[in-house]
């Protein structure tokens, strides 16, 4: 099978697993009694889990192969989910811990698999306009699978939801070891292979930490992040109290709307290539989450919602292009260099989600919202300013 073709399939079969459960996942854990903040505590934990397993998962599948590394994901996401059935707080927990860990595994994987792979045959590849048309792909099929599971699947039977995803990761499992193509022959997991692991992380982080530029750019990725880390989760939770019959459709907005943006992405990429542009992103989407806190009109809440998920969107795939471009030295530790950025995101996503959980309890989702944006708003205005001091400094 083509390479880009398996990659296409890959993200198409894991994105539909986890749209069967992703629509439903906030208010699923809400219905079963967790409180806001044991919930946050959930999300928390999954991105801890993801800071401390990022960089050694990434710097194992260098060593393993992306296929092993693919395969254990796989493994660690099914068992994550089982556990999800569970009504005990304790496995709600671990379930967090082995999902992170199937994440890590995962993050940067394929698509580093994808670009180290045609380097090898010498064959060329637009790694821009794969990522943006599979990322078109991935979200129809989450479009229709994740309006079905939140419309019929989850309303007839709440965890029906979580065990069709169950069933999607396995057959994704089935379809990886048969057509994933290994970079190397003998890629087994073994002891030697573990430690040298560790040599790979120590260059890798030489490679990146070392340079300022490389921090500069990590510090300027994450921010998209801490903006969507409250819609992201919660937005189940605001329109559910608007109209629950709405949650399908919301879900559907969401996936056109991450088309949409797939697709400008595609056609304007050239023009995106500039760091000022993701600035201009920040900018927008920070408005368009303040109008939606504002405005109390379900219409007009819906629309500027679909907004900031196309500008989210192109931020998205824009950092996620800059950093194979920027951040990686090296097609030997490509995908520790993007575990390591990975990594930082992890631990600086668990600590707030953390904090919104118990602020969300205390003030509320929407004045959670404000905070967060008030903190993103300080540090994109404090990068502009140091961004001007230097120039007049030239």
């Amino acid at each position: 099978m083509n390479n880009t073709k398996f990659y296409y399939l890959y993200s198409i079969l894991s994105t539909t697993a986890l749209s069967f459960f992703n629509p439903i996942l906030y208010i699923y854990l809400l219905s079963k009694d967790f409180s806001f903040t044991e919930v946050g505590l959930y999300l928390s934990i999954f991105w801890l889990a993801s800071f401390m397993t990022e960089l050694p998962c990434g710097a194992i599948t260098d060593n393993i192969g992306a296929k092993n590394s693919i395969l254990l994901s796989v493994v660690f996401r099914v068992v994550g989910l089982i556990l999800l059935l569970s009504n005990s707080l304790i496995l709600l927990y671990i379930s967090a811990i082995l999902s992170a860990i199937a994440e890590s595994f995962q993050s940067g994987t394929l698509t580093s698999w994808l670009v180290n792979v045609n380097n090898k045959n010498n064959e060329e590849i637009d790694i821009d306009k794969v990522l943006s048309r599979s990322s078109l792909y991935a979200l129809f099929f989450s479009a229709v699978i994740g309006f079905v599971s939140a419309k019929y699947v989850y309303v007839y039977y709440k965890s029906l939801s979580i065990i069709l995803s169950m069933s999607v990761f396995i057959i994704s499992f089935l379809f990886t070891y048969l057509f994933m193509q290994k970079l190397e022959q003998t890629q087994k997991i073994s002891i030697e292979n573990l430690k040298g692991s560790i040599v790979t992380v120590k260059n890798s982080l030489k490679e990146t930490l070392y340079v300022k530029s490389s921090v500069f750019l990590m510090i300027l990725f994450v921010i998209p992040s801490i903006l969507d880390l409250g819609p992201s989760n919660q937005w189940q939770a605001v329109f559910e109290k608007l109209d629950a019959d709405i949650i399908g459709y919301v879900w559907i907005g969401i996936s056109v709307s991450g088309m949409l943006g797939s697709v400008i992405y595609e056609k304007l990429s050239n023009r995106l290539s500039k760091l000022r542009i993701l600035y201009f992103f920040v900018i927008v989407n920070l408005g368009m989450l303040l109008m939606f806190i504002f405005i109390q009109n379900v219409y007009a809440k819906f629309i500027l919602f679909m907004l900031f998920i196309v500008f989210f969107t192109l931020m998205s795939i824009q950092v996620n292009v800059f950093m194979h471009k920027y951040l990686v030295k090296s097609d030997e530790n490509r995908t520790t260099t993007v575990s390591i950025f990975y990594t930082f995101e992890s631990i600086i996503v668990a600590i707030l989600l953390s904090v919104n959980g118990v602020l969300t309890d205390k003030v509320g989702i929407e004045n959670t919202w404000l905070i967060f944006i008030g903190m993103v708003g300080v540090i994109i205005l404090s990068f502009m300013f140091v961004k001007l001091k230097k120039r007049r400094i030239k």
